[in-house]
C-alpha cells in the first residue's frame, strides 16, 4: 500500500499582479494547506522538497507577457527552482533517496518529469545545487565563458557583484587572471566583493559610478558582466576598452517598479567595437554537464564561496520576494523548508 502523501502544502499563482515590476499585492499568491498531491504516471517522480531558490526571475514569471520561459500558470504551485529527496519514482533514473534539483515550485511535495531533475552530486549540500552548481554559478559560468572571456591582465567589472551570480562571477573572473572591480550596494557588500578576491569595489550609492570606475581602470575596462542595467551599466559605457565585452545578465534595475532607463551613453559602443549580447542560462541546459564539471571541483577545493540568505520555512517564502525587489539580501536568497 502506498505511503506517498495525498496531500501537501504549497503556494500557488492565484492572480496576475497589477504591474510586471515592484511589489507583490495581496491576492497575487495563495497559501494552500491541504493542495492534493498526484498520483505518479510513467516517467514521473515524486520529491519531498527541502530548499527553494528564490530569484529575481520569479518576479517576472508571474506576469502575462513575453519571457524566456512562458508564464507561470494560475492555480498552480508558484514554480521556483528546489532541491529535494525522491521519494516515489517511476522513471528509470530515479530511485528512492535520490537527492535532486529542478523546478520543483513552492510546494512540500512535488510530481515532477524526471528527465527534468539532475542528481545532486555526492557530498555536495542540497542548497549548493540552488546556487554555486545551479543556477548562480551556471550562469555566471556561461556568461564568462562564451561572452565575456576574461583573460590574465584584463580588468573585469561586475555589477551586483555581492549577489548570488555576481559573487561568483567576481570569484571565476579572479581565477581567470583577471583584475576584478565589483559594483555593490553598501560598504559591507563592498567589503565581502573585496574577501572574494576584487581588487576593489564601488558603492554605487554613495560614489559617482562613473567617475570612480575612470579612476580605479585608467586603462579602461575589457569585460562588464552586468546584473543591474540601467544608470549603473549607461555609466559604464564610456569606460569600455576597444574590443570589450559586455555580458547582459540582468536587469535588477527594472524590477523595483522605477522603470526602464535610457542608455544615454551607448555610442561608445560602435567606435570601441564593443560587443553587448544577452543570454538566459536555461538555453545551455545540455551544457550543464560541461559547467559543472568546472565548477565542481572548485566547489570541493573550497575555492567557490556564495553567501546565503536563508529564510526559514515554506509560508515566510514571500518574504525573500521583497528581499529581492528592495535589494536588502545579503547573498543567495534560499528557503529552507519547515520539514527539512
Amino acid at each position: 500500500m502506498s505511503t506517498n502523501p495525498t496531500h501537501t502544502r504549497r503556494y500557488v499563482l492565484a492572480a496576475r499582479p497589477a504591474t510586471t515590476t515592484g511589489p507583490l499585492e495581496d491576492g497575487v499568491l495563495r497559501f494552500e494547506d491541504d493542495a492534493p498531491v498526484a498520483a505518479l504516471h510513467d516517467g514521473q517522480v515524486l520529491v519531498k522538497v527541502g530548499w527553494l531558490s528564490l530569484d529575481v526571475a520569479t518576479r517576472g514569471w508571474m506576469n502575462d507577457v513575453r519571457n524566456y520561459l512562458p508564464p507561470a500558470p494560475l492555480g498552480e504551485a508558484m514554480r521556483a527552482l528546489g532541491a529535494g529527496v525522491v521519494t516515489d519514482s517511476q522513471h528509470p533514473g530515479f530511485t528512492a533517496g535520490d537527492r535532486v534539483s529542478g523546478l520543483l515550485g513552492w510546494q512540500e511535495d512535488a510530481v515532477v518529469d524526471g528527465s527534468a531533475l539532475r542528481k545532486i552530486p555526492d557530498g555536495v549540500p542540497p542548497q549548493a545545487a540552488l546556487h554555486v552548481l545551479g543556477i548562480s554559478g551556471q550562469t555566471a559560468w556561461f556568461g564568462l565563458h562564451d561572452i565575456g572571456r576574461p583573460h590574465a591582465g584584463e580588468t573585469v567589472v561586475v555589477t551586483a557583484a555581492a549577489g548570488a551570480v555576481g559573487s561568483i562571477a567576481v570569484q571565476l573572473a579572479v581565477a581567470a587572471g583577471a583584475r576584478v572591480i565589483g559594483v555593490a550596494g553598501t560598504a559591507g557588500k563592498c567589503a565581502q566583493v573585496r574577501e572574494l578576491g576584487a581588487a576593489d569595489c564601488v558603492n554605487y550609492r554613495e560614489q559617482d559610478v562613473e567617475a570612480t570606475i575612470a579612476e580605479l581602470a585608467p586603462d579602461r575596462v575589457d569585460v562588464v558582466f552586468d546584473n543591474v542595467g540601467g544608470a549603473i551599466l549607461d555609466a559604464l559605457l564610456p569606460q569600455l576598452a576597444v574590443n570589450a565585452r559586455v555580458v547582459l545578465c540582468g536587469a535588477v534595475s527594472r524590477y523595483a517598479g522605477s522603470g526602464p532607463v535610457p542608455l544615454r551613453n551607448w555610442f561608445h559602443l560602435l567606435p570601441n567595437r564593443v560587443r553587448m549580447e544577452g543570454f538566459i542560462y536555461l538555453d545551455h541546459q545540455d551544457r550543464f554537464d560541461v559547467a559543472e564539471a568546472d565548477l565542481l571541483p572548485r566547489v570541493r577545493r573550497g575555492e567557490l564561496r556564495c553567501q546565503e540568505h536563508v529564510i526559514d520555512g515554506l509560508k515566510a517564502a514571500p518574504d525573500g520576494i521583497r528581499l529581492l525587489l528592495t535589494g536588502t539580501n545579503n547573498g543567495k536568497v534560499l528557503v529552507k523548508l519547515d520539514q527539512d
